[in-house]
């Protein structure tokens, strides 16, 4: 097969078996693959798999079987050209997919050493959760915030230590703007200062509205690996605002330990950008852009979500490397939004207002 096609699999088909020579990579169309080794994985639109091993001549690590009907280009050595000269687009992205595949093997390879040379757990400190030299702030939470805010009881998923944690009286939120990178601003409140929960019983740290949302295998997980006490962290009364950086890198640890997907990943560094922001912290805002970037990449590589959901991850996307100093980077995304076919219209349209403005300037 010299021309790169479309080939559709059933339903329960297996690609290929764990030790078989790789003699193909392949990327998802549509459909969804499991991936199963020591651990299962589901992999979506967008993905590749078996890239290493057939780049490499190496043995299949995996098996891969067909979850759903799928759809997915079969790459081999005889076609590789095809594709870059075809489908151009899908080669960069491959490329991409191919670069974050051993980027993940390498840091695997690195924990599995971490954990083989000691047996004691990968608990942290408080102070070392932060990054170096991470900005101090007095500044804490307005009086005006109390207005929306109201106090209830929680369990903590792996520790079952009760505590109370704030939740935030929707109703009474009015919107001020939304931002063309969808960051909704609020009149007299920032609901940023209260996304994450943290349990004060053993450090696990986790967006509020998915607080509960852990698998028992991640709970299980988690409760090896935070060690209690260790990582005590309690709100004050009227937290302040490094109370409130804290809560969001002890999240991030949360996300590693449990391998959180990149999405996760993205939607908090892309807070965090707006919480730097707000604090005037340029440097800082432009870390966590980049870091948001490289996970909301990932995200469209691994993740399934709707076009309409792909449409909004284009756009913010866009605004993120906007923000980098990557303007046809952000051509590109916003183009991206404008071609998804079975899209929202409304984000079409958005995006396409966005591609004239930046052409204007």
């Amino acid at each position: 097969m010299n021309r790169l096609q479309v080939i559709r699999k059933p339903a329960g088909v297996q690609l290929y078996t764990k030790g078989q020579s790789a003699d193909a990579m392949f990327f998802i169309l549509r459909g969804s693959v499991e991936l199963t080794d020591e651990r299962t994985e589901i992999a979506g639109n967008g993905a590749l798999i078996g890239a290493l091993e057939f780049l490499n001549k190496m043995p299949r690590k995996t098996t891969a079987r067909c979850v759903t009907e799928t759809d997915l280009f079969v790459i081999t050595e005889d076609n590789i050209i095809s594709l870059f000269q075809q489908r151009p687009r899908i080669g960069y992205t491959i490329l991409k997919a191919v670069a974050a595949e051993a980027v993940n093997k390498e840091l695997n390879e690195n924990k599995d050493t971490l954990q083989a040379e000691t047996s004691k757990p990968l608990a942290k400190t408080l102070a070392q959760v932060l990054p170096d030299g991470h900005p101090h702030f007095e500044t804490t939470a307005p009086a005006e915030f109390d207005e929306y805010i109201f106090y209830s009881s929680a369990e903590c998923p792996v520790c079952q230590t009760e505590f109370s944690a704030v939740k935030l009286r929707e109703s009474r939120l009015i919107t001020k703007q939304v931002a063309s990178d969808f960051r909704i601003i609020y009149e007299n409140m920032e609901p940023l200062w209260y996304y994450i929960w943290v349990c004060p019983g053993c450090g696990f740290a986790y967006p509020r509205k998915q607080f509960r949302k852990i698998t028992p295998r991640q709970a299980a997980k988690l409760k090896k690996a935070l060690v209690e006490g260790s990582l005590q962290f309690e709100y004050s009364s009227r937290r302040t605002l490094s109370e409130v950086f804290a809560a969001y890198y002890l999240s991030l640890y949360t996300f590693d330990l449990m391998e959180a997907a990149p999405q996760l990943y993205g939607n908090l560094w892309m807070r965090l950008v707006w919480l730097y922001e707000d604090c005037g912290e340029p440097e800082w805002a432009l870390e966590a852009a980049a870091k948001a970037l490289n996970y909301f990449e990932e995200a469209l590589l691994s993740g399934r979500r709707s076009d309409a959901g792909d449409q909004q991850l284009y756009i913010i996307m866009a605004e993120l490397n906007l923000r980098l100093g990557k303007k046809e980077e952000a051509l590109r995304c916003l183009m991206e939004a404008v071609n998804l076919r079975q899209g929202n219209d409304g984000y079409r349209r958005l995006a396409a207002d966005r591609i004239q403005d930046l052409r204007s300037q």
